[in-house]
């Protein structure tokens, strides 16, 4: 018989009794089903009958003995139903409306192991079981649903309104799966749901390329007419800058309707291009101008279904094919034509310009061109980094230039070369740190040798080291600043006239002569060209020449004598490299007589005599290249040469003043950040690398000293003359 079994929560024995309960419920159902139950057709004749304000539980027992079902009844499932049913129901029919009785009143049944347990509904899911095949449509199951394409933490809000009050819904992150507990029918229609949400509409794509019009442009005009209320799931549109392209990935059919927008706002101007007009920062515009015209060119031969190779070797194949072949091959040549008249009508569309007055670029050509330029010219307007190249010339007599050494030492871990000279020449710089005991002695005959100064003291000290050395006399000091990979000159000398040619016209009765001559340079001069490599490493193409005028003597015309260096080198950042071997001989004659006697012919031997001497300096050069990349560098540089000749006035200024300089005429530098901010159009601030430097405002022009002044520059020769 069918067994009702009503749960007392006050009983600490319920589980046994259930047990015994269910027992009992097995034992009867291996009975004879005769016995027990009436046969289906028996069942489905059987009256239900109508009930009108009973207890829930009565309505459940009725069902019992009809359907054959077990049930154990919470002892929190109370209350009156009422409850009209057709005569004749078939069991199935009969407990799925109990299952909505149950559900109106806020109870469901969970199925346990042969067991309909009747419970309230906020209770149903912990002791919901796993979803299987025998669930009919009312009853309450817990499934998990796996999300393919979205994210399942996101669908929980979306979803959670439609499970039921007492259902539950959450999303695990991790194996991006949703856990529910709801009816099966209303699992089933979420289920459906989550069908057309979890789709891929990112998998289908397609790229359009865009033929008259910038694709960013475009995009962003179709964007805009996309309703935000939409979202953003249905179609997504991106633009490619580089090749000109658009790309669209979502529902086809939305796809379809963003291509034949596209297509209709994809039609050439009535210029077939654009013209852009772009400002150049650091290049040259005629530089650059030079490279853009060749990269436009092959942009052109490109898009005529051509490469630059095949677009070069398709005219020939065209001029040799013969007219009469019987094969394909003068539909194959006739093709090559048009791809060649295309090319040429593009390149006919592209016109690139410089203007030197604005330093900028006119470009007309078709718009993919121009962004493919505007890409080559962002990376190539960039600002250069400079070198500064410190130099020294010196004259080293041959005795001390054989006392020349190098030493290197270490400043802690930083590893900086010093150069001394050793033995009677000054100590230039004194070892610090852990020196090396080792010292190469450079000779007469030295060629090369390379060093290094720690820290921006060393080059002054070792410039004024040379200066105090009476053997040593220092020809010039220049210093070059340029870009990197242009070439720097300095020329410190004069224009000598030469004789190149003689010619004496006869012409007349009265003879002309005349000579034709040519100035040449003669003095100091120095081309260096700087490269920076990768690691700070420059390379220097170095150009050194020193020439001067010598006596006469039995000579016709002027002579010169000619000392030059030409060489290649790679030098640090910061470091100094030495080239020398460069020798002079000078001999000199002094001749001594005692005035009167030493003219007497014969005995004027006795009071004269003649002493000849010979002396050989080695010309040696020290050049010293320093990257400068910024403006806050080279504000660093400049400030230390302007301080070098700030102390070295205030030296001079402590001298005694001499008695016939008029008071007030020594001119006193003022400090360097005073005398720049009175020559900068703003205040000086910390630029960036990329910024343009502050042009300096042009100094005034004022009438000659007559009192006391302090600017820079004023009674500039008095300031010598003393």
């Amino acid at each position: 018989m069918t067994q009702i079994l009503r749960l007392n929560s006050t009983s600490k024995l319920r589980q046994g009794i259930l047990r015994l309960v269910l027992g009992g419920s097995l034992i009867c159902a291996a009975a004879p089903i005769g016995s027990v139950l009436a046969a289906p057709e028996e069942m489905a004749t059987q009256s239900f009958g109508n009930f009108q304000n009973v207890e829930l539980t009565t309505v459940i027992e009725a069902v019992a003995k009809l359907s054959g079902h077990n049930f154990v009844i919470d002892p929190r499932v109370k209350g009156k139903v009422t409850l009209i049913a057709p005569q004749g129901m078939h069991p199935d029919a009969l407990y799925q409306t109990l299952l909505s009785v149950l559900s109106v009143h806020g109870y469901v049944a969970v199925d346990a192991d042969g067991v309909t347990k009747i419970v309230p509904a906020n209770m149903a899911k912990d002791q919901l079981p796993y979803r299987n095949n025998r669930e009919t449509s009312e009853d309450w199951v817990t499934e998990v649903l796996d999300v393919s394409n979205v994210e399942a933490t996101k669908l929980v809000a979306i979803l959670r309104p439609l499970v039921a009050r007492e259902g539950h819904l959450v999303g695990l992150a991790e194996s991006n799966r949703l856990i529910i507990t709801d009816t099966v029918a209303n699992i089933r229609r979420i289920k459906s749901i989550l069908r057309k949400v979890d789709v891929n509409n990112y998998g289908q794509f397609e790229v359009i390329q865009i033929e008259h019009a910038p694709a960013d442009d475009l995009a962003k005009t179709v964007k805009g007419l996309i309703p935000k209320n939409q979202g953003g799931t249905d179609v997504t549109i991106a633009a490619d800058e580089r090749s000109n392209r658009i790309i669209l990935t979502g529902d086809e059919q939305k796809r379809m309707m963003m291509r034949a927008l596209l297509a209709e706002l994809d039609v050439p101007t009535s210029s077939e291009g654009r013209v852009q007009v772009i400002y150049l920062r650091y290049a040259k515009a005629t530089d650059i101008v030079q490279v853009l015209q060749k990269i436009a060119s092959n942009q052109s031969l490109a898009q005529s279904g051509l490469g630059a190779d095949e677009g070069a070797q398709s005219a020939p194949d065209t001029a040799v094919s013969q007219p009469d072949s019987n094969d394909k091959a003068p539909a194959a040549v006739g093709g090559t034509t048009v791809l060649m008249n295309d090319s040429k009508q593009l390149k006919e569309r592209i016109s690139i310009e410089a203007d030197e007055r604005m330093n900028a670029l006119i470009i007309s050509a078709p718009t993919q061109i121009v962004s493919a330029l505007k890409e080559v010219i962002r990376q190539l307007d960039i600002r250069r980094a400079q070198v500064l190249i410190e130099a020294i010339f010196v004259e080293v007599s041959e005795d001390r230039a054989a006392n020349l050494g190098v030493e290197w030492g270490v400043f802690g871990e930083q590893g900086a070369g010093l150069i001394n000279f050793s033995g009677t020449l000054p100590t230039l710089i004194g070892n610090v740190g852990n020196p090396l005991a080792q010292a190469a002695a450079l000779g007469s005959g030295v060629n090369f040798a390379a060093g290094q100064y720690n820290g921006n003291n060393g080059w002054a000290a070792f410039l004024k080291a040379l200066n105090s050395d009476s053997a040593s006399n220092i020809l010039a000091t220049p210093s070059l600043l340029t870009l990197d990979n242009e070439e720097a000159e300095i020329l410190v000398g004069r224009e000598v006239p030469f004789q190149t040619g003689s010619y004496t016209s006869t012409a007349t009765s009265v003879t002309n002569p005349f000579s034709t001559i040519e100035r040449k340079n003669v003095g100091l001069s120095l081309k260096v060209k700087p490269q920076i490599n990768e690691g700070d490493e420059i390379y220097l193409e170095i150009d050194q020449e020193v020439s001067d005028v010598i006596p006469k003597g039995e000579a016709v015309d002027i002579q010169t004598t000619k000392r030059q260096i030409k060489t290649r080198v790679i030098v640090g950042d910061g470091n100094v490299v030495v080239l020398g071997g460069l020798i002079d001989e000078k001999e000199t004659q002094v001749d001594s007589k005692v005035p009167g006697l030493g003219d007497i012919p014969g005995l004027g031997a006795l009071f004269r005599s003649t002493d000849s001497s010979r002396q050989k300096t080695n010309l040696m050069v020290f050049l010293r290249p320093v990257i400068v990349r910024d403006n806050l560098k080279s504000d660093f540089y400049s400030r230390q040469k302007y301080n070098m000749i700030f102390d070295e006035q205030q030296r001079i200024l402590q001298l005694p003043q001499r008695s016939w300089i008029k008071p007030g005429l020594r001119p006193q530098l003022p400090q360097y950040q005073e005398w720049r901010n009175d020559n900068a159009t703003v205040a000086p601030v910390d630029t960036p690398a990329a910024s343009a430097p502050i042009a300096p405002k042009a100094a005034p022009t004022q009438a000659p000293i007559e009192s006391e002044s302090s600017g820079f520059g004023d009674s500039y020769d008095a300031f010598y003359d003393f």
